[in-house]
């Protein structure tokens, strides 16, 4: 953070949040406030001044509307460099500062931008290594990346095979390449009865019929898969055994072997989504390790490392390896072989570990935010899970909820996304808990939120 030291001229008469947008133009012109120079923040500058918070954040905006700085979210207020490359976008949509975007399942943000660009520059060092980069490689990958990969999960627990293993361009793109391998349209894809909305889009897509199997607290349940089974004749069934979404629901090793069992019994084989596998401590084994001819395995750096470098991976069983990377051929050729590199040098220098250390400890300290509001309410959650699902309290319909809640400004995610078509939707909610910006933004919502459980909501009356 950049100190500013400048006084405020008593005698003028101007409004002083122009006063203060003047003295940063200043000293931008001046040269004293440089290129990407953080500015201090609102409360600061306001102490320093003796002003209101407010008319720091008025003088920010006028200077903002000036060009002179900008602002990054969730990093603070910086000036502007004039010298900014082409290539530089900007920083995404603003939030307003009342808004509480808990609907966005997806990582804290973290500052990502020292590793990557350590990583960046040991890549740059082999000119050799650059440009074999850049041109194109078989639709497997490099054989070295793949290796990198399969050792580092091997070191957390999860065994799969470099010779097997395919890139893709992250998870949904894994179960994209499965289905479009081994479904045509018609077919029957057996899921937990709340299951990933984007396994919903892409079976819509692929004209696919898919059927929930009832769950409970470790996600599906045995008997129901054996009679979903009877019932439909399906090939596949895709699950999500660790941190499922949206129910956090995890199942112990019984349940995962009990699944297997009949998966075998019926010769359904499992799509193992485990893109939140790496989240918990000490998570189980998967599925793949249990039985891997029976199950697709299909993870990604997203959640606990980097959702931008777009690297996910699948570990299919062999007699199914060959459809599965004639899809990626026809998808893509390829997946980036330098982002590929750069995962790789991530979990070589150390950087994959910190990143994924700072993700739990960050969701730890959320997670306890969440249940000092709504502890006492009916709430699903999992340690280092990234959301967690709450249950209505009687008195609320599941629309007037939602509905209430944005009005409150706060985003949730209504049971009704996460339903498969004719299924029964529960009258619960999701709860993203990573998405707010910083755990200020995550506590405005929870408080908003229980206060709404609180009021009970006069009903129309109709005859």
């Amino acid at each position: 953070m950049t100190i500013i030291e400048f006084e405020l001229d008593s005698k003028e008469t101007s409004p002083k949040y122009k006063q203060i947008a003047d003295l940063i133009e200043q000293k931008v012109v001046s040269g004293e406030l440089g290129a990407n120079d953080k500015l201090p923040t609102h409360r600061y500058l306001a102490d320093r001044l003796s002003v209101t918070v407010g008319t720091v954040t008025r003088a920010y905006a006028e200077a903002e509307r000036r060009g002179l700085v900008e602002a990054r979210v969730g990093a603070g207020t910086f000036v502007v460099d004039s010298q900014k490359a082409y290539w530089a976008f900007d920083q995404g949509e603003q939030r307003e500062e009342k808004e509480a975007n808990l609907g966005f399942n997806i990582p804290p943000l973290i500052d990502r931008s020292d590793m990557l660009r350590e990583a960046m520059e040991t890549l740059s060092r082999s000119p050799q290594a650059l440009n074999q980069f850049m041109i194109y490689q078989k639709p497997t990958g490099i054989e070295s990346h793949r290796k990198i990969v399969a050792d580092w999960l091997a070191n957390k627990g999860i065994k799969l095979n470099a010779e097997t293993m395919l890139f893709s361009s992250g998870a949904q793109h894994g179960v994209q390449m499965v289905l479009d391998a081994f479904t045509r349209a018609g077919d029957t894809i057996l899921v937990e009865k709340l299951t990933y909305p984007g396994l919903i889009s892409l079976a819509k897509q692929n004209q696919l019929s898919i059927k929930g199997v009832e769950m409970d607290s470790e996600g599906i349940i045995p008997d129901a898969l054996d009679a979903a089974c009877r019932q439909f004749q399906s090939r596949f069934i895709y699950l999500t055994p660790t941190l499922q979404n949206p129910t956090t629901a995890t199942m112990s090793l019984e349940r995962r072997e009990a699944i297997l069992e009949i998966c075998r019994k019926y010769d359904l084989f499992v799509i193992e989504d485990d893109v939140n596998g790496l989240l918990p401590e000490n998570f189980l084994p998967p599925m793949v390790n249990l039985d891997p001819e029976r199950v697709i395995h299909i993870g990604a750096v997203s959640k606990w490392l980097a959702p931008g470098l777009r690297v996910g991976y699948i570990q299919p069983p062999e007699k199914l390896y060959q459809p599965i990377s004639m899809a990626l051929q026809n998808h893509s050729w390829m997946i980036s072989p330098l982002l590929t590199a750069l995962t790789c040098e991530l979990m070589n220098n150390g950087k994959a570990d910190q990143a994924l250390n700072a993700i739990r400890e960050e969701m730890e300290q959320r997670l306890k935010l969440t249940l000092d509001y709504l502890g006492n309410y009916d709430l699903l959650y999992q340690k280092h899970s990234f959301h967690a699902w709450l249950k209505l309290p009687e008195h609320w319909r599941l629309s007037d909820f939602v509905e209430q809640a944005k009005q409150s400004d706060v985003i949730v995610k209504s049971a009704e996304l996460f339903t498969p078509p004719a299924g029964n939707v529960t009258p619960a909610v999701r709860l993203a808990l990573s998405s707010p910006l910083n755990q200020t933004e995550l506590e405005n919502g929870l408080k908003k939120l229980k206060q709404l459980l609180e009021i009970k909501p006069i009903s129309d009356f109709t005859l």
